[in-house]
């Protein structure tokens, strides 16, 4: 079974085949089809300014920067949203 930072890496790139995304849209898609790992009740222990992000978007975030540095997407700062590199 993969952790959800693993899930996320492998499906961020399908989820932006069909054009750009901004996060907001990346992390609705992935809680709309993987309930179980976007459990909102899990505080992200590595922010300490109650944001409320939950741990899986905080997952989410560190998978999209994994992905840029690999180059298999890219952050377009026009249009402020996640592309396919």
């Amino acid at each position: 079974m993969p952790t959800p930072y693993q899930l996320f890496y492998v499906e961020i790139p399908k989820i932006l085949r069909s054009g750009p995304k901004a996060h907001r849209d990346i992390a609705h898609e992935l809680k709309l089809n993987f309930p179980s790992y976007c459990d909102d009740s899990i505080p992200c222990p590595h922010v300490n300014d109650n944001s409320g992000h939950p741990e899986w978007d905080h997952l989410a975030r560190s998978a999209e920067q994994g992905l840029k540095r690999k180059g298999i997407i890219c952050y377009n700062r026009l249009i402020r949203k996640w592309e396919l590199a």
